[in-house]
């Protein structure tokens, strides 16, 4: 066969792109299918196991093809046809994704489903590449074992390549769509490698062809600023309310809103959209934070108002602890409220950072400090005694599991000075169907502190526990004041900060019933089935 001497090389290089390709794909994947289904459990053990899966078929396929088409315009035709197939995925994502979410097959087949539908073709494809290589390398029995090891180990290491160079560089700079683009292109030019090495002349133009539709893509799908929200991206997506069949949020559209950010990052698929009177934060499924753009402290998402009854049960408080920056709506609203205040926010992406700066109007001050880091790892080496720690972690289809654990409660437990309080926001319901999260980590908070108050946001009149809302726990070490006597030191509080948010409603909407808890596990890091319990 033509080219298996001084042109032997092409063969490798095409399988280590194709490698290479594979699991930049799969890990693209997932931030294809977050802005539907989050990025939980479910939606990377439904990716890899399609990807997997597309292995094992790919393999038997295109051995099967190679035995009866040896030839080096099948190597040239898989690799042509699997770049195509990569080329589609942002074409055609955001339909199938659509469909299938108003099909609603559940939280687990969600997922399973459009991994399948999106990247079962891509990962088949490319799975064929290997074993069409190997039959067109073997010379003969002698050398089959070699030959086939050689270029599995080619292909492999090509998909670890693939891997570093997809997490490590190139979502966070290129995006995901421009990803997928410059992937397919990378397969049509080892395609084009194999054809012009084997002298295919019709190949090669068809791949040189190929090579210029990838870079138009790639330039088009270019991440940043310009356009608007669609009815697929202006929704919000979040599981926890689309499953529970409420509005999503604060508001179920954004159709229409300007946007003026968009970035891959390494944790979140970010976006920043406004419209004449708001800003808003994107993560993912779901919209984070909002500014109201004619004054940007005052609040339109009512829960970060809430994070103050932390400063209404230790009214004496001199610093407090943010875990979770987003938008930066509460940590900013406290820096101006109470000026003698000192806060710390630790804010795991950088470029959420960057952007609640720039965006929505965060002050850089020496009283509002920023670290980027974990905020377990943060607490872990940081002794520092903080009267007030508020968690607002929550994303859009859970929280990170390690800062909902008794473990984490003790560190956090440990990091407060005398009177110290815990104030964490949730998402949930507080009793029925969708409260099992809620009450676990009440259960989990109530194993370290002797006291856990529970406040609703947004009870309503009359109060349904069983709808989806914003849940807001105080753990501190003392007995719990009456409300009649928190308001009243909030009252006192209000006529020396005079800006400070009116808390009389949630303080009345505190919780007096009892929280079963009976059949929720306590969160520990070795057990801690999060995503499982949000969606049940």
């Amino acid at each position: 066969m033509r080219g298996l001497g001084r042109r032997g090389l092409s063969i490798p290089v095409a399988v280590f792109v194709a490698g290479a390709v594979l699991l930049a794909v799969e890990l693209a994947a997932s931030r294809v299918l977050a802005p539907f289904f989050g990025n939980s459990l479910y939606v990377w053990g439904s990716l890899i196991g399609v990807v997997l899966a597309g292995l094992a078929i790919g393999y038997s396929v295109g051995g099967l093809l190679a035995d009866r088409w040896p030839t080096p315009s099948l190597l040239v035709a898989a690799i042509l046809l699997g770049g195509a197939a990569v080329l589609a995925i942002p074409l055609i994502d955001d339909p199938v994704l659509r469909w299938i979410v108003e099909w609603d097959p559940g939280p687990r087949l969600d997922p399973l489903f459009a991994s399948i539908a999106l990247f079962g073709v891509p990962s088949i494809i490319l799975a064929s590449v290997t074993p069409i290589a190997v039959r067109l390398r073997v010379r003969g029995v002698a050398n089959l074992g070699a030959t086939a090891g050689s270029l599995f180990s080619i292909s492999t290491f090509g998909s670890i390549a693939g891997t570093f160079a997809a997490a490590f560089w190139l979502i966070p700079e290129l995006g995901t769509d421009q990803l997928l683009a410059v992937g397919a292109g990378a397969l049509f030019a080892g395609a084009a490698v194999v054809a012009f090495a084997e002298r295919l002349g019709p190949a090669l133009g068809c791949a040189a062809l190929a090579i210029g539709g990838a870079v138009t893509l790639a330039v088009v799908d270019a991440p940043g600023a310009g356009g608007t929200l669609n009815e697929a991206t202006g929704r919000n997506w979040s599981p926890i309310y689309r499953l529970r069949g409420q509005q999503e949020g604060p508001r179920a559209d954004y159709s229409g809103f300007k946007v003026l950010y968009r970035k891959d990052t390494q944790y979140h698929r970010l976006g920043v959209v406004q419209d004449a009177t708001e800003r808003i934060l994107r993560f993912d499924s779901s919209f984070q934070s909002a500014m109201d753009r004619r004054n940007p402290f005052k609040t339109v998402y009512d829960y970060t108002d809430y994070l103050q009854l932390g400063l209404a049960y230790n009214p004496s408080a001199k610093n407090m602890l943010f875990l979770g920056l987003g938008g930066g709506s509460a940590p900013k609203r406290v820096w101006r409220d109470f000026p003698k205040l000192d806060l710390q926010v630790v804010e795991i992406d950088p470029v959420v950072v960057k952007v609640a700066r720039k965006y929505f109007h965060v002050p850089t001050d020496p009283r509002l400090a920023i670290t980027v880091q974990d905020g377990r790892r943060y607490l872990a080496t940081h002794e520092k005694r903080w009267d007030v720690i508020a968690i607002d972690t929550f994303y859009s289809d859970g929280i990170p599991f390690h800062l909902a654990t008794y473990e984490f409660m003790q560190l956090a437990r440990s990091r407060l000075a005398p009177g110290g309080v815990i104030v964490t926001n949730l998402i949930g319901s507080v009793a029925g169907e969708g409260s099992k999260l809620f009450r676990s980590v009440y259960r989990t908070y109530r194993a370290v502190f002797p006291t856990v108050a529970v406040h609703p946001v947004n009870a309503g009149y009359p109060f349904d526990p069983t709808s989806v809302m914003n849940i807001i726990l105080v753990a501190t070490e003392g007995a719990a004041p009456s409300e009649a006597f928190l308001e009243q030191r909030w009252r006192r509080i209000r006529a020396a900060s005079p800006t400070a948010p009116d808390l009389k409603i949630p303080i009345e909407n505190r919780l007096a019933r009892v929280i079963p808890v009976r059949d929720v596990p306590t969160l520990t890091d070795d057990y801690a089935p999060t995503d499982a319990l949000l969606l049940e």
